[in-house]
């Protein structure tokens, strides 16, 4: 069954949009969406609310990729990208004991583009002059080895990519995934391949084949894939996304993220942040 009364192409939600008219009010379609019972064996998740939180899912980032052999390794121990910093963004993290157990991060467009852009810009460019409204996936890391475990949090925080898309008005969502995952998204999710297979450079030119999933579009599909199915079913609320921590300069200053983004890739996060918050406003709370 779609989720019911979605809005649909052609409704306001799907109107064009630039990036820069990117929504300055959170969106709350929760009440609009059918509910289920929240299963009691679903690996929990939430934003992260304080640096020291998001720290420690990036933490966890870096040292998943480093044993992968996907990065270098660096005197900071963690992790990221200058595009996943600033209102846009919403790290999402599970515990696992008395640490974080597994963590993605969800950005929205903004100026300073998505990780993406580093080598699929033309094709997310076209998107953009289409009226789309982009939100990427990344910096996906599981400390756990079980693989049962692992699809189990995956779903978890992928349930919180689609309603975090839902809420601020994002028409797709994008990820670049390795070439023997991306079965996994396009059958749980309806992910498709939007551009040829390529290297990149940001996880030492490892394979990468670019998804992108027409959000509002698969949703009102009478038969739903199971992941969406799943998120579909149970609805999370833009509440559970106001407290999400802010990445404000004085946040940041002195601190590991700071430190390494000015290190890796000469990016001042103060800056930055201020340009983003110019031109590409996104409110914190609904």
């Amino acid at each position: 069954m779609p989720c019911n009364n979605v809005p649909r192409i052609g409704d306001r939600i799907m109107h064009a949009l630039t990036v820069s008219n990117t929504p300055d009010k959170v969106i709350d379609i929760t009440a609009r969406l059918a509910r289920s019972a929240v299963r009691s064996n679903e690996p929990p998740c939430s934003c992260a609310t304080s640096i020291e939180q998001v720290e420690s899912a990036w933490r966890l980032v870096y040292d998943r990729y480093s044993e992968m052999g996907l990065i270098d390794q660096n005197p900071f121990g963690i992790h990221a990208v200058p595009t996943a910093v600033g209102q846009h963004a919403c790290v999402i993290w599970g515990p696992e004991g008395p640490a974080v157990g597994y963590t993605m991060t969800l950005f929205r467009d903004n100026p300073k583009g998505l990780a993406l852009d580093s080598v699929y810009a033309s094709h997310l460019d076209k998107l953009r002059r289409k009226g789309r409204r982009l939100l990427e996936v990344g910096m996906l890391a599981d400390r756990r080895r079980s693989a049962a475990r692992g699809v189990g949090a995956l779903f978890s925080m992928m349930r919180w990519a689609v309603h975090f898309g839902l809420h601020t008005e994002a028409t797709d969502i994008v990820i670049g995934v390795h070439p023997r995952h991306a079965q996994f998204y396009e059958r749980c999710y309806g992910f498709e391949q939007f551009a040829s297979p390529t290297s990149y450079p940001l996880v030492r030119n490892n394979p990468v084949v670019p998804l992108r999933l027409r959000l509002l579009e698969q949703l009102s599909h009478d038969v739903l894939p199971r992941g969406l199915a799943d998120a579909c079913n149970n609805p999370i609320p833009a509440s559970a996304f106001s407290q999400r921590f802010a990445f404000e300069p004085e946040q940041l200053r002195g601190s590991l993220i700071a430190g390494f983004l000015a290190t890796r890739y000469g990016v001042d996060p103060g800056q930055a942040i201020g340009l983003a918050r110019a031109n590409c406003a996104l409110a914190k709370t609904a």
